[in-house]
């Protein structure tokens, strides 16, 4: 019997479902037992819930440290994306919540929107630039951290990372990586963390891929997504209901592992449902946990 007929049968019988309900066990909740299974394999023993902010523009510079308040007087920790063009806009801000206890992570350095006719649109995409450039804007935006938080930078997430997807493209950002002492990237999707569980050994360091939903498994769950409108990015209520029939299923299945989930902070700082799907997670003992946590806390072995 295969691992994951096994933990398919041990939830079934854990909950005594009769032969109808067995039947509601269905092709998605499988693709999270299966990563359930890889996830127990590298070590981890319960679902967790990893909270990252990609802050991509002058908008998110006042929400971020109105949610960083909110998050720590809650003990939910969370890492910070920041482009060096905005960290060091917003360096006094950004700074202070570094000196909080939060984590930084690399994100490049130029630019990831612009604003024109009334909203953001995103700009530096790694797929129109060259390997050279890719790697200039690394190298730079790492020492750009080190500049403004203080602190030298062991993980990175790429800009719009959905477009930079191809093994020798990937490989562009763990070269220049592992020249740098990173520890970890976080800039792929969900479906590798299907294939591979939670952590992926790319040869020095670990990928640790963004998460999906119920809804959507294999699309990465972000605020953009569910924002009213480009011209009103505030997420919907349709986000705060999804993220919390994820966690319950997940919950409910018993699936262990990490959910990887980011949001912009501007979209989220005045949404109610934001805060309402966080107010659950506590409310169910989720824990919290930062990348660099993840590194030191469990027992990351391999694919």
């Amino acid at each position: 019997m295969s691992v994951i007929s096994k933990l398919i049968r041990r939830v079934l019988c854990r909950r005594r479902l009769d032969k109808d309900n067995a039947a509601s066990i269905s092709d998605v909740d499988r693709l999270f037992l299966n990563y359930s299974a890889l996830a127990q394999q590298q070590g981890f023993d319960r679902l967790t819930i990893l909270l990252s902010f990609d802050c991509d523009t002058p908008d998110d510079i006042p929400a971020a440290e109105q949610l960083d308040t909110w998050l720590r007087a809650r003990n939910i920790p969370a890492a910070y994306a920041v482009p060096g063009a905005m960290l060091q806009r917003g360096s006094e801000v950004y700074r202070r919540i570094a000196d909080a206890g939060a984590e930084f992570i690399n994100h490049g350095a130029l630019p990831h929107t612009e604003w024109r006719d009334g909203r953001y649109w995103s700009v530096t995409f790694y797929h129109e630039m060259s390997p050279h450039q890719v790697v200039e804007d690394i190298q730079r935006g790492h020492e750009i951290v080190k500049q403004v938080i203080g602190k030298t930078p062991i993980g990175f997430r790429a800009p719009h990372f959905g477009n930079f997807q191809k093994p020798e493209q990937r490989e562009v950002i763990y070269n220049v990586l592992r020249e740098l002492g990173y520890a970890y990237s976080s800039s792929t999707l969900p479906e590798l963390g299907f294939r591979h569980g939670p952590a992926l050994d790319v040869g020095g360091l670990w990928e640790f891929p963004l998460s999906g939903t119920i809804a959507a498994p294999y699309s990465v769950f972000d605020s953009w997504s569910y924002v009213l409108s480009p011209y009103q990015p505030v997420v919907k209520e349709e986000y705060g209901d999804l993220f919390i029939q994820t966690l319950a299923r997940l919950l409910d299945l018993g699936v262990c592992g990490v959910l990887n989930y980011y949001v912009d902070p501007a979209h989220v700082v005045q949404a109610p449902v934001f805060y309402r799907a966080l107010e659950f997670l506590l409310a169910r003992g989720v824990p919290a946990i930062r990348f660099d946590q993840v590194l030191t806390g469990k027992r990351v072995t391999g694919k």
